[in-house]
C-alpha cells in the first residue's frame, strides 16, 4: 500500500523542472496547501490566450470547443471519462452544487469530520434549515479518523458522507476506498474533497471508489483561481438536481422548449459563460502534469516529505502528521512552542513561506521543492 506505482522520483529531472519557477529564486516556498506558485508556462498559456484575443478576435480564446478540450485534460489527467467532469470554479462551488441539489428531507443526515476545511463543513451544515441533522466524526488522540469511527456515525438515514482525502491541518489521509465500501454498503453517498491531494497524488480517481471528487486548480494542479474541477460518477449524476440552470446545462440551448431537460452528463452543472483563461490554463497545467507523470509526482513528495520528517526527528521537533506514508500526502504539520502565527510571519521576513493552521506551523511541499528548501527550514525552526 505504501509503494508508489512502478515510479521513481528518479526518472524526472526535478532541477530542470525547477527552472520552471521564478519564485524560487527569492523564497524558500513551502507553502503550495495554501496556493501554489506558478510556472513559467503558466504565463505562457496567459500570453498564448491573450495573443489569440489580439491576433484572431478570440475565435479559440473564447471557444466551446476549447472548453471541451480542457475537460478532455483534467479528466484524462485524473483517469476519468470526460462526461463525469464538470469545470466548476472551486471547491466551495462543486460541493454547494451537490449538498443543494441531492433531494434531502428532514430526519436525513450527512456525516463530516473535525478536519473538514471550512468549503466542506459550512455547505453540508446549510442543510440544516431542511431538517438534516449534520454528525461530526472526531479524530483519535493520534490526529487519525479511522474508518470505524465514521462506521458508528452512519446510519439507514445517512445519505452522505463528506470526507477530505488529505486533511488540510495535520495532513492526514483518509483511507477514501474502504470509505467508500463502507458507504456503499449502507446506502450513502460519498463526496470527497480532493484538494489537497488532487495533482499531489498518483491515483487515477476511479480507484477511489468515491461518487464525487472536488477541487480547486489553484494548489497543486497550478490553474488560476476560479477553474477547479468536480468529477461524478455516472450512475451519481442523475441524483443531483442543480439548482442553477442556464445555457450549456441543458440537452438544448432552444429557449421555448417545452420542458428543458437537464444534460445527463456533468455539463448539468455548469451554466452561462465559463472561465476561458482559467480553462485555457488549467489544459495546459493538466497537460503537463500528464507529462511529468502523476506517479512520478507522487514519488517525488514522499520522498521530500519523508526527508522533511527525518531531519525534524533529527533537530527534536515534534510532528502531528502520520508517519506512513499511506496515512499522509504533501502536508506536514510541526507541534512547535510559541504562536503559531508569528512563528509564520518571522519566517517570512526570511523569504520562508509556511501557513498557519489551526494554531499550527503547516508546510506543504510540491515537486518544485528540493532538499535544500527543506534545510533551510529546518535550520530556521526551533524545537
Amino acid at each position: 500500500m505504501d509503494d508508489v506505482k512502478s515510479a521513481s522520483a528518479g526518472q524526472v529531472d526535478w532541477d530542470a523542472l525547477r527552472q520552471e519557477f521564478p519564485t524560487l529564486e527569492r523564497f524558500t516556498y513551502l507553502d503550495t496547501a495554501k496556493k501554489a506558485i506558478l510556472p513559467k508556462r503558466v504565463e505562457a498559456a496567459m500570453q498564448e490566450w491573450m495573443s489569440d484575443v489580439y491576433q484572431n478576435a478570440g475565435a479559440s480564446a473564447f471557444s466551446m470547443d476549447g472548453i471541451e478540450d480542457t475537460r478532455e485534460a483534467v479528466a484524462s489527467l485524473f483517469g476519468v471519462p470526460a462526461r463525469c467532469v464538470a469545470l466548476v470554479k472551486n471547491t466551495s462551488e462543486g460541493m454547494n452544487i451537490i449538498a443543494q441539489g441531492l433531494p434531502f428531507a428532514a430526519g436525513d443526515n450527512v456525516v463530516i469530520s473535525e478536519f473538514e476545511h471550512e468549503n466542506n463543513t459550512f455547505p453540508w451544515r446549510n442543510l440544516s434549515a431542511k431538517g438534516v441533522e449534520i454528525r461530526f466524526a472526531k479524530p483519535d488522540t493520534d490526529g487519525r479518523i479511522e474508518t470505524a469511527t465514521y462506521e458508528k456515525l452512519i446510519d439507514e438515514k445517512t445519505r452522505v458522507v463528506a470526507c477530505a482525502w488529505i486533511a488540510y491541518g495535520n495532513g492526514f489521509r483518509t483511507d477514501v476506498p474502504a470509505l467508500a465500501r463502507l458507504c456503499h454498503d449502507r446506502g450513502a453517498r460519498l463526496v470527497v474533497d480532493g484538494m489537497q491531494a488532487c495533482g499531489f497524488l498518483g491515483t487515477p480517481l476511479p480507484e477511489l471508489g468515491a461518487d464525487a471528487v472536488v477541487g480547486g486548480g489553484h494548489k497543486a494542479l497550478f490553474s488560476l483561481a476560479a477553474a477547479g474541477f468536480m468529477y461524478v460518477r455516472e450512475d451519481f449524476i442523475p441524483e443531483i438536481t442543480p439548482v442553477y440552470g442556464a445555457k450549456f446545462s441543458y440537452t438544448s440551448n432552444d429557449r421555448m422548449q417545452p420542458s428543458p431537460t437537464f444534460a445527463e452528463d456533468a455539463h448539468r452543472f455548469e451554466y452561462g459563460n465559463p472561465n476561458f483563461l482559467g480553462c485555457w490554463v488549467q489544459r495546459r497545467s493538466a497537460e503537463w502534469l500528464q507529462e511529468i507523470g502523476t506517479a512520478n509526482i507522487e514519488a517525488r513528495i514522499r520522498e521530500l516529505t519523508t526527508y522533511l520528517m527525518e531531519q525534524a526527528d533529527r533537530k527534536g521537533i515534534k510532528l502531528r502528521t502520520p508517519r506512513p506514508w499511506h496515512e499522509r500526502g504533501a502536508i506536514v504539520s510541526f507541534d512547535l512552542p510559541g504562536d503559531a502565527a508569528e512563528i509564520v510571519a518571522d519566517l517570512r521576513k526570511k523569504r520562508i513561506c509556511l501557513s498557519e493552521k489551526d494554531g499550527h506551523v503547516r508546510a506543504a511541499v510540491h515537486f518544485y521543492n528540493n532538499k535544500a528548501d527543506i534545510d533551510v527550514l529546518i535550520e530556521n525552526l526551533q524545537p
